[in-house]
């Protein structure tokens, strides 16, 4: 790496930082590219430079909370169905609880404040290679619904977040995520494993 490259990679990663210090401490509608750019010590122009739109800072934070388990999507093709995606499951869910509820209530305003979608697209595309990943690997039938499946289950896992953002003493995201595999995955996994 050129010393342009590492100041460069310096400065998204010190801006990145800033905005999720910034996103804990003010929330998502508050925090502006300016208290960004003012916080990270960088002109307000230089933010452009690397992110087109506030929406996009936040985008790439998911991505980074989410990289861990997006790396183990192939080693994961190669178990049992029903306890690949429970993995992933349980290991989504520990992401969000360990970035902290206040940074899980802020992801929840973010989804629903924003006009895009790429946030539900990016975690139902990852969940979505996970199970095209156990169908190449013969674990899964050719004929498994995987839009249906993935949304059925990214839907879940949406809904146990936003109960833990409203009810963060009463509900526990793994506990709850594994309940809901205890009772309903082998069921909605039964008629496409292959024996």
């Amino acid at each position: 790496m050129t010393k342009r490259e590492l100041a460069a990679a310096t400065t998204r990663e010190n801006l990145l930082e800033t905005a999720e210090n910034l996103l804990q401490q003010k929330g998502y509608e508050k925090m502006s590219v300016s208290d960004i750019t003012k916080a990270s010590g960088v002109a307000k122009g230089t933010f452009y430079n690397y992110f087109d739109k506030k929406e996009d800072i936040i985008f790439e934070l998911n991505k980074r909370h989410m990289h861990n388990l997006s790396g183990q999507l192939i080693e994961l093709s190669q178990g049992k169905p029903d306890e690949s995606i429970r993995y992933y499951l349980n290991n989504f869910l520990q992401t969000i609880v360990d970035s902290k509820v206040n940074m899980a209530r802020q992801w929840v305003r973010f989804i629903t404040a924003s006009s895009n979608q790429e946030k539900w697209q990016y975690d139902k595309g990852l969940l979505k290679k996970l199970i095209n990943h156990l169908i190449d690997n013969g674990k899964l039938k050719q004929n498994t619904p995987v839009d249906d499946l993935t949304s059925l289950l990214i839907t879940e896992v949406y809904g146990i977040i936003l109960s833990w953002c409203i009810t963060p003493e009463t509900i526990e995201p793994v506990q709850t995520i594994n309940k809901f595999c205890d009772l309903q995955l082998d069921f909605l996994l039964k008629p496409y494993i292959n024996d």
